[in-house]
């Protein structure tokens, strides 16, 4: 089973063609029903374990937890974290502040 992004309707369609490009096995639904929920944010703010506050940041740690949360490796929420411009914080490797 899939896990599920819950999205605005307003990026569902973005989402869903980012997803089939880069062939990750992720769902997109527009309620609230999903594994974790994409919101848009003010620019900065911190998303959580269950929520990706797209245009904020995240820390590395909790990039990794949502990676195995959704079933993808961290290649791939590194690259949905690009597409929905979150920002990593608090690197593990030290590589981003």
């Amino acid at each position: 089973m899939q896990a599920t992004l819950s999205v605005p309707e307003t990026m569902a369609e973005s989402l869903r063609m980012f997803l089939e490009q880069e062939k990750l096995p992720l769902n997109v639904v527009t309620d609230d029903g999903g594994t974790v929920q994409v919101v848009k944010s003010a620019k900065g703010e911190q998303s959580k374990s269950t929520v990706l506050k797209a245009g904020g940041c995240i820390a590395c740690g909790t990039a990794r937890g949502m990676a195995s949360r959704l079933g993808i490796r961290i290649r791939e929420i590194g690259k949905l974290l690009n597409h929905l411009n979150i920002r990593i914080r608090a690197c593990e490797l030290g590589c981003f502040e």
